[in-house]
C-alpha cells in the first residue's frame, strides 16, 4: 500500500512539474511581425513569472511553462498586452497578438512613438524595408528612398533594377500607374519621401498582382495611418552643392468617431545640374560631345484622403492626388569633330536645347469599398481614374565652327510634343476561407488611351516652318482584361503553400498619323497569356525557414518606344521608337532560406523576345537610340542579407549580391552577340546612437562593372552617405543634417563597339548634396483599416 501511495505522489508530481510548449506571435497593427518583443507567461492568481522571453525576427515565441497562465507583452514604441487567463495542459498555439503604437501625451501635444531606425526584414522570399526616422533619406524624394533601398540599384540614368535586373515593375499602394520611365521617374520626384511608410521588394510575386515586370516588382507603400483627432506634420528644409533647392512638406488628419479626412502638400524648388557625355569613333572620325544639363524644373504634388466607417464590417473611401512638374530647362552640347587618324580638329558643333517651357501633370481619383462580413472573408472594389498632361517646347541651335572661327553652318530648329494620357481602371477582389485554408481571386480591368503630338520647325529670320516630314501625332490605346485565382495552405504546422494562376488578355492599337500623309503606320496585336505562380514556405523551426518560388511574367513595350518617328537630340543624334516590338517574357525561380536576421536568396530566370535600348549608326556621321527584341537573357544571382547588432548602439544591415548574366542578341544578321559576364553590389547601412541622443547613419554602396543592357560594358559606381538627427522639444522638432555622395562616385560610365563603331558614354550628376531639414509634428495614432492591393496604374 505504501508504494502504490508512493507512485500516485510520484505521478501526482509529475503532473504538477510538466511543462509544455506555449507557442505564438507578435505583430504590429497592420501584421509586419515584432523583432525583440519581450513575451512574459505569468500565473494568473498571483502574477508570478514562470518563463520569459523575446520574439526572434519572424515575430515568434516559445516558452515553456504549464497550468492557469496569462501572457504580456511589451516592445518599445507599443502599448503593452495582457492576456486573458488561459489553461496550458498540452502544447498550445496561442493567437496571433497585434501591438498598438504608444500615444505620449506631452503638455497639449501628443507625438507617436516610433522605431529608432530605419530597418529591413525578410518575410516569405520578399523584402521589406522601412525607411522610417532615416535623417539621410530625410526632405528627399521617393526616388531617393529607392536608392537607398537594400537590393534596389538605380543607375545615373534612372533606370530602376533589382539585383541588377532590370524590367522592374514600381507600384504605389500595389497599385500600377501605368507609366513609362520618364513619367515614373517624374511622379517619383515629386513625391515626398516622409510619405513612404515601407518598401516591399518582390522577386517572384503571386498572381494577385499585375504580371508585369520580369524583373520583379518593387511596392512603394504610402503613409495610411490616420490619427485621433487632429494631427499636423510640418518639415521644411534646404539642400546645397551647386544649386541651392528648398522643400517644404505639409500633412494634416482630421479623425472623429467614423469620419477621417487628411492631406498632405509638399514642394521641391531650385535647380539641378548634370554633367555627362559621349565620345565616338565612326567612319574614320573622331566625335568628343560632353554636355551639360541644368534642370530648373519645380515639383509640387498634394493629395486628399476620406474614409468613413459605416460599421463594424463596411468601409468606403476616396483619393484625390495632383502631382505636377514645371518649368524651363537647359543642355549644353560642343561636339569636337577630328580625324580618327591623326586627331586634327575639323569643325566643332555647338548645340543646345533651350526648353522654354516644360509640364508633367498627373491628377488622379480612387474610391474604394471594403467589406469584412465575418472572419476571414473581405470583398473589395476600387476604381481609379488618372490623367497625365505633359509635354516641352524647345529651341534647337546647332551651329557649326571651323578651327578658325569661320561658322560654316548655323541652324536653328524648334520642336513642341505634347502628352495627353486618360487611364480608367477598376478592380474587384474577395477572400474567403477554404478546406483550412485561404482562397483569394479578382477581376481587374484597364484602359490606356494615349495621345501624343511632335511637331518639328526649321526657323529662318525668325520665320517658322513645320517640316511636315519630321511632325506627327501618334496614338495609342490599350485595353487589359486579367482574372486570377490564389489559394493557400498549411501543410501541418512546418509548411505552407501558394499556388495561383492569372490570365491577362491584352488589346493594343497604336496609330501614326503624318501631316504629309506619307508615314502613316497602324499596329493593331491583341493575345492572351497564362501566368502561374507557386510559393512553398517550409518553417524549419522557430527561426529556420526555407522558400521556393516560381512565376512567369511579362513587359509589354511602352506605348511612347511604339513611336517610329525620329526625334531630334542634336543634328548628329537622335532617337527612334519601334512600332514592331513584341512583349518579352520571363520564367523565374527563387529560393530563400532566412534565420533569424540573416536571408539568402537563389534564383534563376530565363527571358525570351528581350527587348534593350541599342545605339547604332545613322549615315556615316550620326547615331540612333532605339528600343529592338534582340535576343535572349539568362541571368543567376545570389543575395546575401544580413542583419547584425554591434552593441545596443549600432545596429548595421549588409547587402550583398552576386550575379551572371548571359545575353545571346544580335542586332541583325551580321552583328551578333554572345557575351556574359559576373557582377556584384555591395550596400551597408550603419545606424549609431550617439551621446546626447543623436542618431548617425553611415550607409553607402558600391556596384562592380558589369555587362548592360545589351553589348555595352558599364565602370563600377558607388556612394557614401552620412546624416545626424536629433530630437528637441519632447520629439515635437526633429532636426537633420546630412551629406549625401561624400566623395561623388555615383557616376554612370560605359563602353560599347561593333565593327567599324566605338562608343563611350559617361555623366554624373549633382547627387553630392549637403541637406538640412526641420520637422514638427503632433497628433495621435490610429491605423487605417484599408490597405488596397489593386495593382494597375503604372505604366503610361
Amino acid at each position: 500500500m505504501k508504494k502504490i501511495i508512493l507512485l500516485l505522489a510520484l505521478i501526482q508530481s509529475a503532473t504538477l512539474f510538466a511543462q509544455y510548449q506555449v507557442k505564438g506571435s507578435v505583430t504590429d497593427s497592420i501584421g509586419n511581425p515584432l523583432d525583440a518583443a519581450v513575451v512574459i507567461l505569468m500565473a494568473a492568481e498571483n502574477g508570478n513569472i514562470v518563463h520569459q522571453g523575446i520574439t526572434s525576427a519572424n515575430g515568434s515565441y516559445n516558452l515553456d511553462a504549464a497550468g492557469n497562465l496569462q501572457v504580456y507583452v511589451s516592445s518599445l514604441g507599443y502599448r503593452q498586452h495582457v492576456s486573458t487567463p488561459f489553461v496550458v495542459k498540452s502544447d498550445t498555439l496561442l493567437p496571433p497578438i497585434k501591438l498598438y503604437s504608444e500615444n505620449f501625451l506631452l503638455e497639449e501635444v501628443v507625438v507617436i512613438g516610433e522605431k529608432q531606425s530605419p530597418s529591413v526584414k525578410i518575410e516569405k522570399g520578399r523584402m521589406i524595408f522601412t525607411p522610417k526616422n532615416s535623417s539621410i533619406i530625410a526632405g528627399s524624394t521617393a526616388l531617393e528612398v529607392l536608392k537607398k533601398t537594400p537590393g534596389v540599384f538605380v543607375d545615373g540614368e534612372n533606370n530602376i533594377s533589382i539585383g541588377g535586373k532590370n524590367s522592374v515593375l514600381v507600384v504605389f499602394n500595389g497599385k500600377q500607374t501605368y507609366m513609362q520611365k520618364d513619367e515614373l521617374v517624374t511622379l517619383l520626384k515629386a513625391t515626398p519621401s516622409s510619405s513612404v511608410s515601407s518598401i516591399e521588394v518582390m522577386h517572384n510575386p503571386s498572381a494577385q498582382y499585375d504580371a508585369e515586370g520580369s524583373g520583379g516588382i518593387i511596392n512603394i507603400n504610402m503613409n495610411r495611418k490616420k490619427f485621433e483627432g487632429f494631427f499636423f506634420s510640418l518639415n521644411n528644409g534646404v539642400s546645397y552643392w551647386k544649386n541651392l533647392r528648398e522643400n517644404t512638406e505639409l500633412s494634416f488628419n482630421y479623425t472623429k468617431n467614423k469620419f477621417s479626412l487628411s492631406g498632405n502638400y509638399n514642394h521641391a524648388f531650385g535647380y539641378y545640374n548634370m554633367d555627362y557625355g559621349m565620345h565616338r569613333i565612326q567612319e574614320g572620325k573622331d566625335y568628343y560631345s560632353p554636355t551639360q544639363d541644368t534642370d530648373k524644373r519645380k515639383t509640387i504634388s498634394g493629395n486628399l484622403n476620406m474614409e468613413y466607417t459605416l460599421n463594424d464590417k463596411h468601409l468606403i473611401g476616396a483619393r484625390i492626388d495632383a502631382n505636377t512638374l514645371f518649368g524651363p530647362g537647359q543642355t549644353n552640347t560642343v561636339t569636337e569633330i577630328r580625324d580618327a587618324d591623326t586627331k586634327e580638329l575639323e569643325q566643332t558643333l555647338y548645340a543646345s536645347n533651350d526648353y522654354y517651357t516644360q509640364k508633367g501633370n498627373r491628377h488622379g481619383g480612387n474610391l474604394y469599398y471594403l467589406a469584412t462580413p465575418k472572419e476571414g472573408v473581405s470583398y473589395t472594389l476600387d476604381l481609379n481614374y488618372a490623367w497625365f498632361d505633359g509635354g516641352s517646347g524647345n529651341w534647337q541651335p546647332n551651329k557649326y565652327v571651323s578651327p578658325n572661327g569661320a561658322v560654316l553652318q548655323d541652324n536653328l530648329y524648334k520642336s513642341v510634343n505634347s502628352r495627353d494620357i486618360n487611364i480608367y481602371a477598376a478592380s474587384y477582389d474577395q477572400k474567403h476561407p477554404l478546406w483550412e485554408g485561404e482562397l483569394k481571386s479578382g477581376l481587374k480591368f484597364s484602359s490606356v488611351n494615349a495621345d501624343n503630338g511632335y511637331q518639328f520647325y526649321d526657323v529662318d529670320n525668325g520665320q517658322e516652318t513645320i517640316d511636315k516630314s519630321q511632325s506627327n501625332d501618334f496614338r495609342y490605346k490599350e485595353l487589359i482584361l486579367a482574372g486570377y485565382i490564389l489559394y493557400s495552405h498549411s501543410l501541418g504546422d512546418k509548411i505552407s503553400m501558394e499556388a495561383g494562376l492569372r490570365g491577362e488578355y491584352t488589346f493594343s492599337d497604336g496609330m501614326l498619323h503624318t501631316i504629309n500623309g506619307d508615314g502613316d503606320e497602324n499596329n493593331k496585336r491583341n493575345y492572351f497569356d497564362i501566368f502561374p505562380t507557386f510559393n512553398l514556405n517550409y518553417q524549419i523551426n522557430d527561426s529556420h525557414a526555407l522558400t521556393l518560388s516560381y512565376a512567369s511574367r511579362i513587359d509589354r513595350p511602352a506605348y511612347q518606344d511604339l513611336n517610329p518617328f525620329e526625334y531630334l537630340l542634336d543634328e548628329l543624334s537622335y532617337w527612334k521608337g519601334n512600332p514592331f516590338l513584341t512583349p518579352q517574357k520571363t520564367h523565374k525561380v527563387a529560393l530563400t532560406y532566412s534565420y533569424n536576421r540573416t536571408a539568402v536568396t537563389a534564383s534563376y530566370s530565363y527571358m525570351k523576345d528581350y527587348k534593350a535600348q541599342i545605339t547604332d549608326t545613322l549615315s556615316i556621321n550620326k547615331v540612333i537610340m532605339t528600343p529592338r527584341n534582340i535576343g535572349k537573357q539568362q541571368r543567376a544571382s545570389v543575395t546575401l542579407y544580413q542583419g547584425i547588432s554591434i552593441a545596443r548602439w549600432w545596429e548595421m544591415n549588409l547587402n550583398l549580391i552576386g550575379y551572371y548574366v548571359k545575353n545571346d542578341i544580335a542586332f541583325d544578321q551580321y552583328r551578333k552577340f554572345n557575351l556574359d559576364g559576373f557582377a556584384g553590389i555591395f550596400s551597408i547601412q550603419n545606424t549609431v546612437r550617439l551621446p546626447w541622443q543623436i542618431q548617425m547613419e553611415l550607409n553607402g554602396s558600391y556596384i562592380t562593372k558589369r555587362l548592360g543592357a545589351s553589348n555595352e560594358y558599364v565602370d563600377p559606381s558607388g556612394y557614401v552617405d552620412i546624416g545626424f538627427s536629433k530630437s528637441f522639444a519632447n520629439k515635437r522638432w526633429t532636426v537633420n543634417l546630412a551629406m549625401s555622395d561624400i566623395f561623388w562616385t555615383s557616376r554612370w560610365d560605359n563602353y560599347s563597339s561593333f565593327s567599324g563603331f566605338q562608343l563611350w558614354n559617361w555623366g554624373k550628376s549633382e547627387s553630392r548634396q549637403i541637406k538640412l531639414n526641420i520637422t514638427y509634428r503632433f497628433g495621435r495614432e490610429k491605423n487605417s483599416k484599408h490597405s488596397s492591393n489593386f495593382d494597375e496604374l503604372n505604366r503610361l
